[in-house]
């Protein structure tokens, strides 16, 4: 069994299945057998979404999720170029379009070092949640875990 606390996932997808299941670890505790730490922080990511999906009344509507990463020090950065080659075709499969990516030089106001930062464009909620349940994906997905030691995901509407 993978103990969440003590895995090897990033810092925020350990917090984010704390919070979905709450102390009681036990429903973990087969899934854990089966998929490992990168499949716990997969399934992290379809709950997120699946959140994000029953709180959205504009289910339809084009959206950005904008997406910060820390990367591990032994070779995270490198791990995760071999994730975005794997992830790319995938993104645009689902419709998903990435823009322009920024490493982040020097935070003036507040504390924020992340390494790389970016948006992805989706065409509405279906198609961001689609990506995860792509068995292709699914497949590739580890990538990431292995190169992050930090992310965070926070949706965004374009003002008009």
């Amino acid at each position: 069994m993978i103990d969440v606390r003590r895995a090897n996932l990033a810092t925020s997808d350990a917090e984010c299945i704390l919070r979905s299941v709450g102390s009681n670890l036990e429903p973990l505790t087969a899934i854990s057998r089966e998929v490992g730490a990168a499949g716990l922080s997969l399934l992290c990511v379809m709950l997120a979404a699946s959140a994000v999906s029953a709180q959205d009344d504009q289910e339809s509507e084009p959206f950005y999720m904008f997406n910060a990463l820390w990367f591990r020090e032994d070779g995270g950065a490198q791990k995760y170029s071999e994730y975005l080659q794997a992830a790319g075709p995938f993104v645009s499969k689902h419709g998903g379009q990435v823009n322009d990516t920024y490493a982040p030089e020097q935070a003036l106001i507040g504390e924020f070092d992340a390494d790389l930062v970016f948006f992805v464009e989706w065409p509405n909620q279906e198609a961001f949640t689609s990506l995860f349940q792509d068995p292709g994906y699914q497949a590739i997905a580890h990538l990431r875990e292995e190169a992050i030691v930090n992310s965070l995901l926070i949706r965004f509407r374009k003002l008009p």
